[in-house]
């Protein structure tokens, strides 16, 4: 027979079941990702609607059903209105969401992804997009235990060059030295800057976020760079990733 508990969560995803149900994905400190149906919250009364839309942080009861928990109750903590007010930003927050969906395990903790979820959220309600996303991928990055070697090369331990832009495999796991370049798959050519850049977003706390100053061409490269090295460990395309270009590009014009 299945019980009921309560669980403090973000949502990340929703889809329409049936007639008025939905499914939603929930990230979790306490038990990872969770699927659980929402029933009936597609109708105008239903007092679920509110704790169960898309980047809502909420606290939940939930039933433990046979194949999906059933929300019986949700009370909202955050709804980043100010998110909602810009596409930018909504796209940006739906990029973050995804990853964090990717990344994490139905049943398994991650406090650590969802405390960066939960502050990456909070600092897109005021700080840069660009920026927040950059830090995202990178606090991502060495939460899965993927930090890059960027100081030395990746494969041999040799010294990188010294001119010229550096070149970055994500096979390899971080830079590679003129020696050793052409032999780990894709390969990305990355700055000094770029380099000491993407060390800083990996260890920044939000409250510094602002105080960052990057070149054109750091944001160019850092902005290849990062979401490529991600999808390779995760072995898929992000779609909120394209939706996001699209809408800077459409800003370019």
């Amino acid at each position: 027979m299945g019980k009921l508990y309560q669980v403090r969560g973000i949502v990340l995803s929703t889809r329409d079941f049936q007639e008025n149900d939905r499914i939603l994905n929930i990230l979790t400190p306490s038990k990872g990702k969770i699927t659980a149906i929402a029933k009936g919250v597609r109708k105008a009364t239903s007092s679920l609607r509110s704790g169960t839309q898309r980047l809502c942080l909420a606290r939940f009861l939930l039933y433990e059903g046979k194949s999906l928990a059933i929300v019986t109750q949700c009370q909202v903590e955050d709804f980043f209105g100010p998110v909602r007010e810009s596409l930018e930003r909504l796209l940006t927050a739906c990029y973050l969401a995804e990853i964090a969906e990717a990344v994490t395990v139905p049943g398994q903790p991650s406090s650590g992804m969802f405390g960066l979820l939960k502050g990456s959220l909070t600092l897109l309600t005021r700080e840069d997009p660009f920026l927040v996303a950059r830090t995202f991928e990178a606090r991502t990055i060495s939460l899965l235990g993927l930090a890059p070697r960027l100081g030395s090369c990746a494969a041999c331990g040799g010294t990188l060059s010294s001119r010229g832009p550096v070149a970055v495999s994500p096979a390899a796991g971080g830079a590679l030295c003129p020696s050793c370049q052409g032999g780990y798959g894709p390969e990305y050519y990355l700055s000094r800057e770029s380099l000491g850049a993407w060390q800083r977003l990996s260890d920044l706390r939000g409250k510094n976020l602002h105080c960052l100053k990057l070149s054109a061409r750091c944001r160019g490269e850092l902005e290849e760079v990062l979401p490529a090295y991600l999808e390779y460990y995760l072995e898929r395309k992000l779609k909120s990733r394209r939706l996001l270009h699209l809408e800077e590009d459409g800003h370019e014009h």
